[in-house]
């Protein structure tokens, strides 16, 4: 484990504002890395793909950096797109690693 990992999991463990904060951005790069790779599965470039969803390419590179959350409406777009659906689940944090 990195030392930036543990210090990370230390800081989550004492202080509930910065576990949440931490939560709430990991969730941001996690929906960032997915429409990366969505896009980058589907073979196009930024600005062909944003013509498919019907965005700008300047919101897909807000999403795809994550200084923009996108909207479930903007993810659904880019789901029947590409021929897809989006699920969405709610779990037990519990579960979460």
């Amino acid at each position: 484990m990195s030392k930036n990992t543990e210090m990370i999991k230390k800081r989550k463990a004492e202080s509930t504002v910065f576990k949440q904060a931490y939560e709430q951005e990991q969730m941001k790069l996690d929906l960032a890395d997915l429409v990366f790779e969505l896009r980058e599965q589907s073979g196009l470039n930024q600005t062909d793909f944003a013509k498919r969803v019907n965005k700008s390419r300047s919101t897909i590179a807000r999403i795809e950096s994550a200084v923009m959350e996108p909207s479930i409406s903007t993810l659904e777009d880019i789901a029947k797109a590409l021929n897809k659906h989006v699920e969405i689940n709610i779990v037990d944090r519990r579960q979460k690693v």
